[in-house]
């Protein structure tokens, strides 16, 4: 079986509603060694000025984040490849994925993830606002801890945590 982890707007169910292949199973999950930021201009979404970044992920040793495993007995990239087209498709070592509690991850051979291609990179920016609310929306229907791991683990421009973004002092 192979598994596609999502971080970002296809945590959120609606997003993948069109998908040509279903997925046998669709688990909430957290991965060890990645930080998910807000760094990364769009490739096809509508921006608007300093409001448009969406998120990335990078390799870092300290940090984890959660998402969405999508596990598929096959898979046709094609589609998906061209939907994350700013966006790279790396193999991840499924021993670096965890579940959540009341959740069984199945055997899976290979793990993919979509990391932002550094010529979409930019640390200046700030959540777009339109992709933010499919994000939280997303994150909220996987439940309340996954949601607060979402905002914990979630950082701006490299910087502030998304939960420290939405309620500053």
């Amino acid at each position: 079986m192979l598994g596609i982890i999502t971080y970002g707007s296809l945590i959120n169910h609606q997003e993948t509603a069109g998908m040509e292949t279903s997925p046998a199973s669709i688990i909430p999950i957290k991965l060890s060694t990645f930080k998910r930021s807000f760094n990364q201009q769009p490739a096809w979404r509508k921006s608007s000025g300093e409001h448009s970044a969406v998120l990335s992920v990078q390799a870092a040793e300290q940090n984890w984040l959660n998402g969405v495993c999508y596990c598929f007995y096959d898979f046709d990239f094609t589609a998906l490849d061209n939907r994350e087209r700013g966006y790279l498709r790396a193999e991840v070592h499924p021993d670096r994925i965890s579940n959540y509690q009341g959740h069984s991850i199945p055997e899976l051979k290979e793990v993919f993830i979509y990391r932002g291609k550094g010529k979409y990179q930019n640390n200046t920016l700030l959540p777009n606002p339109d992709y933010l609310d499919i994000c939280l929306a997303g994150a909220k229907h996987w439940g309340e801890e996954f949601y607060r791991d979402f905002l914990n683990t979630t950082h701006i421009n490299n910087g502030i945590s998304l939960r420290e973004y939405l309620s500053p002092s």
